[in-house]
């Protein structure tokens, strides 16, 4: 955290705590959302907290104090009381809790004494640690949250990373994925938080942003921790520039789609160094600055759909248009297809009951885009997560297909409603008598040809199209001989070859030939029809066992997307 050597670095944290620390791994109750360097000192008032709730985050943090307080206890405690009023959580930051602490005689006991301090008010969320660590401060921040848990399971320590960019000495490890490994393991941590910054002057933006996010989310799904990003909301040196609206966006929503389950900001409160104004989200006196207005847009919209993210897990995040370093390009079997040359994010997630997401992002922070997207067949409906009021709105789709218009860094969370029957091994049939009036029941047919996407409607079979030879088969039947001498079907067909056909197996000749088949006339008119086909008059049916069928609804012509519908196949 670039900040000024005159600020204490310290951190604002959005959350509520979730039941017990003692679970396995820690989650919040309430969507992460927060901020670095909050009011300072001489603004620890009722106003000041006022204008962080206002804003919409939910945990506001310890000011930056530049002035130290006399009692940093008191004032501590002062900044808890107030937050509390306001209905806000907060964090803490105290100087007893430094990495060198488990050094120290008898270190359990000041531990101790910081829970005594702060650990029974309702307003805590939980004890900053450190920012930024290297590898040798990794063994004593881990004893150092070890028995901050013990003995305080309720709040979480907090540690923010470095990010891609840090140097091998400020990393302590040859590389960044290792130092995220030995974090991990050898501190380990409840939250996985860090902060990369990338718009620089110029209008150029750091080509590892999206490698970045890729290594943290990989990193805290293997280690089933919470995912948290610090984001860039000002400009601190001349080589950083102060974000748009839309980069303010692109900055949330790229995160989002990655899974990240906790955004902040970096900075709140504005601050001075020696050479260079720091213009965060509120000025120097807390009053609301150029970004303000953006932030709680923002955070608002992250309240709404944060119910829905905080139940999901990443289960891909891929790319269009030119692909970012470190970045994957959306693969042809993905349930959800755009445009190749449309600069998106693409973050797809699964909630704990089994739904499935797709969190569309525009990868251009300053251009607009509108494209139509493609879904699997299994995909029966789509609705728009809103990030108005977390509602599902429902998305008109035709043919498989939605249109999206994105603003630029916006996006969007779809929720795909799927339905998919996989079929089962077939059963041996001693008969032929397969009506298709329960739905997902095939009946044991099978090994469907240029036939698609199998629903029930009206107590009938409908498959789609998709090709010019279309069929399905019946395997495994125990038909005695001469059992039966005519097939009748019910089927409802739309403008195809006015012909369809049925081939069948023996125990004697087992494979579909082209010896073993009977045409018969079909009407394509769009209505229901039976059809009697007499299969006892062909010499390879008669006499014998008969052990699978194939039906071919038509010889084709059909137009790929129409519909055959068929009610029962029965033998007589």
């Amino acid at each position: 955290m670039n900040c000024s050597a005159r600020v204490l670095t310290c951190l604002a944290v959005a959350a509520l705590q979730g039941p017990s620390m003692a679970q396995s791994r820690w989650q919040p109750e309430v969507f992460p959302i927060s901020y670095w360097v909050g009011p300072q000192v001489d603004y620890n008032n009722l106003e000041a907290w006022q204008t962080v709730k206002d804003c919409n985050f939910t945990v506001a943090g310890p000011a930056c104090w530049s002035k130290r307080p006399a009692d940093l206890v008191a004032e501590n405690r002062k900044m808890l009381d107030l937050c509390g009023q306001m209905g806000l959580k907060a964090i803490v930051i105290d100087g007893r809790l430094a990495w060198t602490l488990p050094q120290e005689d008898n270190w359990k006991d000041k531990v101790a004494q910081v829970v005594a301090d702060y650990g029974s008010h309702p307003a805590l969320f939980g004890y900053f640690l450190q920012d930024e660590p290297n590898l040798e401060q990794f063994e004593g921040l881990g004893a150092l949250g070890e028995e901050l848990q013990r003995e305080d399971p309720v709040h979480p320590p907090y540690i923010n990373l470095f990010p891609t960019y840090a140097s091998v000495q400020q990393l302590g490890t040859p590389t960044y994925a290792d130092h995220l490994e030995r974090f991990l393991t050898t501190s380990r941590p409840l939250i996985l938080s860090y902060d990369h910054y990338c718009l620089m002057a110029g209008g150029v933006d750091k080509p590892d942003f999206f490698e970045n996010m890729e290594l943290i989310r990989e990193a805290g799904l293997r280690h089933n921790v919470p995912t948290w990003n610090i984001i860039q909301a000002c400009s601190w040196t001349p080589a950083v520039r102060q974000p748009s609206d839309s980069e303010m966006r692109w900055q949330v929503y790229t995160s989002l789609a990655y899974g990240f389950k906790g955004i902040l900001y970096f900075v709140y409160w504005s601050w001075n160094n020696d050479d260079y104004a720091s213009a965060g989200i509120v000025d120097n006196t807390g009053k609301p600055g150029r970004l303000y207005p953006i932030v709680k847009q923002l955070n608002g919209e992250m309240l709404a759909l944060g119910p829905t993210l905080l139940r999901c897990t990443s289960t891909g995040v891929f790319h269009t248009g030119p692909i970012p370093t470190g970045a994957r390009r959306l693969s042809r079997d993905a349930i959800l297809q755009v445009p190749s040359e449309v600069p998106l994010v693409i973050g797809f997630l699964r909630d704990d009951a089994g739904a499935d997401y797709a969190f569309v992002v525009n990868r251009d922070h300053d251009q607009p885009v509108e494209f139509e997207a493609t879904l699997m067949p299994h995909v029966v409906g789509v609705t728009e997560v809103s990030a108005a009021d977390g509602q599902d709105k429902p998305l008109e789709m035709v043919k498989n297909r939605i249109k999206l218009s994105l603003a630029a860094g916006d996006g969007k969370l779809l929720r795909l409603q799927t339905r998919f029957a996989y079929p089962k091994p077939a059963e041996p049939a001693t008969t032929i008598d397969f009506r298709f009036d329960r739905e997902n029941d095939m009946q044991g047919w099978q090994g469907m040809n240029s036939l698609a996407e199998p629903r029930w409607v009206d107590g009938a079979l409908q498959l789609t199209f998709t090709g010019q030879d279309p069929f399905m088969v019946r395997p495994m039947l125990r038909l005695n001989p001469d059992q039966y001498t005519k097939l009748r079907v019910r089927m409802k067909l739309p403008a195809c070859n006015a012909e369809g056909q049925v081939f069948w197996t023996t125990s004697e000749e087992p494979g579909f030939a082209d010896n073993k088949y009977l045409n018969f006339a079909v009407k394509p008119d769009g209505e229901w029809h039976e059809y009697e086909i007499p299969v006892g008059t062909h010499a390879k049916w008669r006499g014998q066992a008969i052990r699978g069928l194939r039906l071919d609804p038509t010889t084709g012509g059909a137009e790929p997307g129409t519909k055959v519908e068929i009610a029962w196949i029965k033998g007589e």
